[in-house]
C-alpha cells in the first residue's frame, strides 16, 4: 500500500467509528425504553380517564385543591376511570409546579 492510501484509510476509519458508536447507543436506548402496559393503554383510550386526566392537570396548574368532580359520569366504572385519570393528571403536573416549571 502506498502512503496516500494508508492515510486515506485511517481518515475514513476515524470518520466512521463515531457513527458506529452513536448507532450502538441508540440501539441500547431503544431496547431499554419504558414498556407501556396493556392496562395503561386501555385507560388512556377511555373517555372518562382522558377527561379526568385533563381536568386534573388543569386543577394542578391552577394550584387548586384536588377535588375531582366524579359526578360528571353516571356509571360506577366510568367514575372510577375518571378518578384514576384525575389523580394521574394532577399528580404529573404538581411536581413540575412545585419545582418552579410553571407555564
Amino acid at each position: 500500500m502506498t502512503k496516500k492510501v494508508k492515510k486515506m484509510s485511517a481518515v475514513l476509519s476515524l470518520a466512521v467509528i463515531p457513527f458506529g458508536v452513536a448507532a450502538g447507543r441508540l440501539a441500547f436506548k431503544a431496547s431499554q425504553g419504558t414498556q407501556v402496559s396493556a392496562v395503561d393503554a386501555a385507560q388512556e383510550a377511555d373517555a372518562p380517564f382522558r377527561d379526568g386526566f385533563y381536568l386534573g392537570g388543569l386543577d394542578a396548574k391552577a394550584a387548586k385543591k384536588a377535588r375531582p368532580s366524579i359526578g360528571r359520569w353516571n356509571d360506577p366504572k366510568d367514575r372510577a376511570s375518571f378518578l384514576a385519570g384525575y389523580q394521574r393528571g394532577y399528580g404529573e403536573v404538581r411536581p413540575m409546579e412545585i419545582a418552579g416549571h410553571r407555564d
